[in-house]
């Protein structure tokens, strides 16, 4: 369904999607609002109030599962996003968003996982969040839903639509700390030959007045960019019965 912004911080985390300028007032309202989380408080299971966490009361989350392996924490910047993941009444808990982070150090979390706008946070980029300072050299990159230019886009799917071993592509603009502009970042899922692709690549972009960089994506064991990058839609994926833009 259509994505329907139901409060400030999702208008804020669409923003930045569309716009890297966007980003700090996202990250700023993400720490500043109540997210929802799946899971209950011993001894509060039942509760219908709100109610405060006593000292070294347990909080029992529930956690989500990786396609590729591994577990993430699931928070929601609402109760609807929370039903289009969960798909089924279940206990939740409503926490303020630098509680939550503070309280689950070191989990990998991911902002409405079902919704087409949402964000993964490793554990180096909370703890960012949480203290920032100038010597963390952990960046919070920008959040992009595949905005490349379009003529890239074209010319990349003429590419990966001539080769049987490309899976699926996606793209993000991204914005180093330090840099004026962003620049376009392409993720690409294969199982083939990368220096051949590196080629074909090449040889295509040449004629392109624009600058990128690309990166070979392992949903598994994700690296880089490519958690940023698995967050927005593939511009180009291989179906069954042939490939397809997106």
């Amino acid at each position: 369904m259509p994505f329907i912004s139901e409060n400030e911080l999702e208008r804020a985390l669409v923003k930045a999607a569309k716009n890297p300028a966007g980003a700090a007032d996202f990250y700023r309202q993400l720490l500043e609002a109540n997210l929802l989380v799946m899971g209950t408080v011993e001894g509060q299971e039942d509760a219908t109030e709100k109610f405060t966490l006593a000292p070294g009361g347990r909080v029992n989350l529930v956690t989500g599962v990786r396609e590729g392996g591994g577990t993430f924490l699931p928070v929601f910047s609402s109760l609807l996003r929370m039903q289009e993941y969960a798909k089924k009444e279940c206990k939740f808990l409503q926490v303020n968003g630098r509680a939550l982070f503070d309280l689950t150090r070191g989990a990998p979390v991911i902002l409405n996982p079902a919704s087409e706008y949402g964000k993964e946070l490793t554990p180096q980029q909370i703890s960012h969040l949480l203290n920032p300072s100038a010597e963390q050299s952990q960046v919070l990159p920008v959040i992009g839903q595949g905005e490349c230019p379009p003529i890239l886009i074209e010319t990349l799917t003429r590419v990966f639509t001539s080769r049987p071993d490309i899976e699926a592509a996606w793209g993000i603009q991204f914005h180093p700390p330090g840099q004026e502009q962003p620049h376009p970042v392409v993720g690409v899922e294969t199982a083939g030959d990368w220096p051949s692709l590196m080629q074909a690549v090449q040889a295509a972009a040449e004629t392109l007045d624009q600058a990128f960089d690309i990166q070979r994506i392992d949903r598994a064991n994700p690296v880089g960019l490519a958690s940023t990058l698995l967050q927005v839609p593939p511009f180009y994926q291989r179906r069954k019965n042939g490939p397809a833009l997106n």
